[in-house]
């Protein structure tokens, strides 16, 4: 007697622990975690191996996860362990039917009847409008047409329903990172119209995309139009505020706007989010100089320089602000070290004109300035020095040739007269 009860007590407690797997399972799957769910059954199966309603709810969750072939698995083995239960029959048929309506659409599609396939997964989706794999295959076959906007629709059906399969949302990705692609060639030849467009439509398919969101505002950028770049870089930063190319992008925007000390805070957000992003460095550099903050102007551009020491302009920039403080030997250093690296610097030739004059090494001036002007043709800074030096030198003719030349440039030309007017009355 005694043992008929301990028998009965430990299947009662026995089917509690069962059935609190059950509901622990059933409650996440109601909350639609499929993965959870999934997990929790695999604990469950571990510590009763032997109960067929578990089993059942497996191959229910593997369905929701498109997992069809252990789907049918955990069915046989419900039905081997209950095989009376009709419903656990059923459900294993139905699974078959599927499994076997898309291996019909997948061979139709193999064999290059795309419209046809079409036409089946479209029916297909009908009948089963629970089964993500069937959006998802119909998408690829859409992306194959080049209809991505269906394509898309498609995988976002897919995704819906099953998010927890990842390649349905990176065949979304895929499509948008194809569209971007498209994008940059356009942006390559200069057709930014186009390129703008592309971008668009990469990330109304991927609204998380940012490197789309960068692109596009990148462009908006080149084309001077600083307000929808702003625009499209905050939104950038609102998906994923961890970019350091958009904040310097929002730096260099409101440097053109004036607004220094925005700029500063947003050149200083990229340098916080990657200490190692030199072209931040140098903005926050030549950013401070135009604030007369030499000291801290230098620190920033040295640290560009520590960071990559190939930085021409870097050097160059560190050249102006010793040029500033009268520091004229080193600011010749720094613009010598720029030339090193990079011997197209036509400013740092200009600069160094500039500098050899202000010590009367007027030949060295004029070299400098002629090194410039081979560079950069018709540059009016440079004929300005030029004929500063030639003056010096006592060459009347090709200083006030320089001159005229120089004066050309609205921004030089008071500057220019001002001199030719001296050598015309004999200073």
């Amino acid at each position: 007697m005694n043992k008929i009860i301990i028998f009965f007590l430990i299947s009662f407690l026995f089917s509690l622990n069962v059935d609190s797997h059950l509901e622990s399972i059933k409650s996440a799957l109601d909350d639609n975690n499929y993965e959870q769910a999934f997990n929790k059954f695999n604990l469950a199966i571990k510590e009763f191996d032997a109960n067929s309603k578990l089993y059942f709810i497996g191959g229910d969750i593997a369905i929701k996860l498109d997992k069809l072939d252990e789907a049918n698995k955990y069915f046989i083995k419900a039905i081997e362990l209950d095989n009376k239960n009709n419903e656990y029959r059923k459900a294993q048929e139905n699974l078959l039917q599927l499994k076997n309506d898309i291996t019909n659409a997948r061979k139709t599609f193999d064999s290059g009847r795309l419209e046809e396939a079409i036409k089946e997964y479209l029916q297909l989706s009908l009948n089963y409008p629970n089964s993500a794999i069937i959006f998802y295959n119909l998408g690829r076959i859409y992306k194959i047409n080049q209809n991505f906007d269906d394509a898309v629709k498609n995988y976002n059906i897919a995704v819906r329903i099953n998010p927890f399969e990842n390649k349905y949302n990176m065949a979304i990705k895929a499509i948008a990172q194809q569209i971007a692609k498209e994008g940059d060639i356009e942006y390559r030849r200069q057709e930014f119209d186009v390129a703008i467009k592309n971008y668009n439509q990469s990330i109304s398919y991927y609204p998380e995309y940012t490197v789309a969101y960068f692109k596009l505002a990148r462009t908006y950028f080149k084309i001077k139009d600083f307000d929808n770049a702003k625009e499209i870089l905050v939104k950038n930063l609102s998906v994923d505020p961890n970019q350091e190319q958009s904040e310097k992008m929002l730096g260099d925007i409101f440097l053109r706007y004036g607004e220094i000390d925005s700029a500063l805070i947003h050149y200083n957000n990229a340098i916080k989010i990657n200490p190692n992003y030199s072209k931040a460095y140098y903005s926050l550099g030549t950013s401070l100089f135009k604030i007369n903050d030499h000291i801290s102007s230098i620190n920033a551009l040295n640290k560009a320089i520590d960071l990559d020491a190939n930085y021409a302009k870097a050097y160059n920039a560190i050249g102006t602000v010793y040029q500033a403080q009268n520091k004229l030997e080193l600011a010749i250093n720094n613009f010598n070290s720029c030339i090193e690296l990079n011997n197209k610097s036509y400013d740092s030739y200009y600069r160094l004109s500039s500098v050899y004059n202000q010590l009367e090494k007027f030949d060295l001036a004029k070299n400098a300035s002629k090194k410039c002007l081979n560079i950069k043709r018709n540059y009016a800074p440079a004929y300005f020095e030029l004929g500063v030096s030639e003056k010096a030198l006592g060459n009347k003719i090709a200083a006030l040739s320089a001159f005229e030349k120089a004066k050309k440039d609205k921004n030089w030309r008071k500057l220019a007269q001002y001199e030719i007017d001296m050598l015309n009355k004999g200073f």
